[in-house]
């Protein structure tokens, strides 16, 4: 089961866009996994919940659906009426409220996705009761369970269908998929807070070096996107190529905020490299000042690629210092493509005069030129890193 195949409960929220800060905040920072995480394909803007995220694991699409709550009042706590619909002491009206509940809307996913539903999350600025958290840690642990389980589990079996006449376990099982996130500060009306926050995120995804306003210039276009692709009433029969394109975030949405093309960061993350996404950010400011073009750019990406597979397998037949001094002259080179003293016309000259000089330093006829400006390349990215 796909996501655009089952209808969505509601989409009021796609039209009131400014209610729903909070959420365009999580999802911000969702959508900065993809830089790092291959299973996230993309982030679904307020559809079916405030977003839901793709996994796909050996070709197979699951759905982790995610409903953002948040209070002003951070010392509130949201109880098992708010999270379950579970009366402590009914009274006048004996009967639980599950289906009017946080957790009762999101359960309906489970039973509508089946095994294409990853899990079920509620995400938090504040804490829950400690009757929540009970819940919830009983359910994990599989074992002994309390009252409230107990409401829990024989008012979601009224709930939903297909688990009339199981057993309490294969209903634990069921309910196994939620999951809490309290006090994630991000969801506070604190901007200069969530912004702090978010910047930690830009870097240890991306670990570009950036300035405190292009960090800050990259959030914002990063919430805008999302609150763009929040917008608009979506046809309830919608097919699945519009659904990506109208209402969800994926990495050429974070890339092109980030100013950087997907095939060099690709090429880059495709050839080892750990800092991929740093690696493009540096070739492409330094190449770019330097006046060359975004093919050009991705092209060298290449050739830096080959320089460090053909380092990694020869660099034992090469001696240290032999080794050490090819490097001082790639670094010089790099150096002067670093500050822009070497435009298009001197490149083909700069490459020369070094791989010739690098063949006869190393005593080896099979660095080609491609290789040599690889390593200049490589030198460049290094220099920024270290």
């Amino acid at each position: 089961m796909k996501l655009h195949e089952v209808a969505t409960r509601e989409q009021s929220g796609r039209d009131t866009i400014n209610r729903f800060r909070a959420q365009f905040r999580a999802a911000t920072i969702e959508s900065l996994a993809l830089l790092e995480n291959k299973d996230i394909e993309r982030i679904y803007c307020d559809y079916h919940e405030d977003y839901v995220v793709k996994h796909v694991t050996d070709s197979k699409a699951q759905y982790r659906f995610v409903q953002v709550k948040t209070k002003s009042q951070l010392n509130y706590r949201y109880t098992i009426l708010e999270v379950f619909g579970l009366k402590k002491r009914p009274k006048k009206n004996p009967e639980h409220a599950l289906p009017d509940s946080f957790a009762g809307k999101l359960l309906l996913h489970i039973e509508n996705f089946g095994d294409s539903c990853h899990s079920i999350e509620i995400k938090t600025n504040i804490n829950f009761d400690d009757e929540v958290e009970a819940i919830i840690a009983e359910i994990e642990q599989k074992g002994t369970i309390g009252d409230h389980t107990s409401a829990l589990i024989a008012e979601t079996k009224k709930l939903i269908l297909s688990l009339d006449g199981k057993d309490q376990q294969d209903v634990i099982e069921f309910l196994s998929h939620l999951k809490i996130e309290p006090r994630h500060s991000i969801l506070d009306e604190d901007d200069e807070l969530f912004v702090s926050l978010a910047s930690s995120k830009i870097f240890r995804y991306s670990e570009i070096n950036l300035t405190p306003d292009e960090v800050k210039k990259i959030i914002i276009q990063l919430l805008s996107c999302i609150e763009e692709k929040s917008s608009g009433v979506l046809n309830f029969n919608i097919q699945e190529k519009d659904l990506d394109s109208f209402a969800s975030i994926c990495i050429d949405d974070v890339l092109n905020t980030l100013s950087i093309t997907k095939s060099t960061y690709e090429m880059l993350r495709a050839g080892g490299d750990e800092k991929a996404l740093k690696s493009a950010s540096i070739l492409q400011k330094m190449l770019l000042r330097s006046g060359f073009s975004a093919n050009t750019v991705d092209t060298f990406a290449g050739y830096k690629c080959q320089w460090e597979s053909w380092h990694r397998i020869h660099r034992h037949e090469l001696p240290d210092f032999l080794m050490t001094v090819a490097t001082e002259m790639i670094i010089e080179s790099a150096r002067k493509l670093a500050w822009g003293t070497i435009k298009m016309p001197d490149l083909t000259l700069e490459v020369r005069t070094l791989n010739a000089a690098l063949k006869v330093q190393l005593c080896r006829e099979d660095i080609t030129l491609e290789l040599t400006l690889g390593a200049v390349l490589s030198e460049l990215v290094r220099g920024e890193v270290s």
